[in-house]
């Protein structure tokens, strides 16, 4: 699995920093920037390959090969993926989907260390 907790934490806080401060919709742009893939977090941004991607470990197994993998990762219990989003969504509800994804998988990876501590 690629990435230690303190990389992934980073990497999350990083992607929820770009989303809050606009960056998947900066008007100026000539077309709005892809979610994960044009993000500086991207191993792809400096011509590296996904299997390197701390996002990896949350894409499901049976999508680990499409050609953008963290695209499939599971944003909420609806099943709804960033993929899913830009085919059948708005731009603000994919960002909603993101950021409550983001938010919640911090909060859950801020809290293991405590619980394993306590154990």
């Amino acid at each position: 699995m690629p990435g230690n907790g303190s990389a992934v934490l980073d990497t999350l806080r990083l992607e929820l920093q770009f989303l809050d401060i606009g960056l998947y919709h900066a008007p100026t742009l000539s077309r709005p920037l892809l979610v994960f893939e044009d993000s500086p977090t991207c191993p792809r941004y400096g011509a590296a390959a996904c299997p390197n991607c701390v996002l990896m470990q949350f894409v499901p197994s049976e999508c680990c090969s499409q050609p953008v993998p963290c695209h499939h990762i599971r944003l909420n219990a609806a099943g709804e993926t960033v993929d899913s989003l830009y085919r059948t969504g708005t731009q603000e509800e994919l960002e909603e989907a993101l950021r409550n994804w983001l938010t919640a998988t911090i909060k859950k990876l801020e809290e293991m260390p405590a619980r394993r501590s306590v154990v």
